[in-house]
């Protein structure tokens, strides 16, 4: 039979191994939170890069490292290697630039958030309405800066 003294010291040791376990993911969504906040910053400059196109119209270049000419017979969003050195300095025609307008910024932006009960959840992409908060409920949001 086991004694009381010994049930005792088996659920403290099975805390301690539960409390170490609870730090090590506390640790894991601290580093997670911090690759999804770098990784949303390139999916936003990304988007912001894909606003601005630049298109080279066609017609006759030059290139401004060996002179050799080249005909372009349709318009091009990147001018290739020349085909006699290599190089990508062409002398031309001037290129066409067209931005565009982001849309409007949702309520909420991807990122991670804190629950007015304390629970933490991931907004994965930019939206105007979260899903109720798994623990309470609630749909109040406060960004999480990490």
């Amino acid at each position: 039979m086991v004694s009381a003294r010994e049930k005792a010291r088996a659920i403290a040791a099975e805390i301690k191994t539960t409390m170490q376990a609870i730090k090590a993911a506390e640790a894991k969504v601290v580093q997670l939170g911090r690759e999804l906040t770098k990784t949303l910053d390139e999916a936003r400059a990304e988007t912001e890069a894909a606003l601005t196109v630049i298109e080279y119209p066609s017609g006759r270049y030059e290139c401004a490292d060996c002179g050799h000419s080249t005909l372009f017979t349709e318009s091009t969003r990147e001018l290739p290697a020349c085909g006699n050195c290599g190089h990508r300095n062409y002398v031309g025609h001037e290129p066409v630039i067209t931005k565009y307008e982001p849309p409007p910024p949702k309520k909420y932006p991807a990122g991670m958030y804190d629950c007015t009960c304390g629970a933490r959840t991931v907004v994965s992409e930019d939206t105007d309405e979260v899903s109720p908060c798994e623990l309470c409920g609630s749909v109040e949001l406060k960004p999480i800066q990490i």
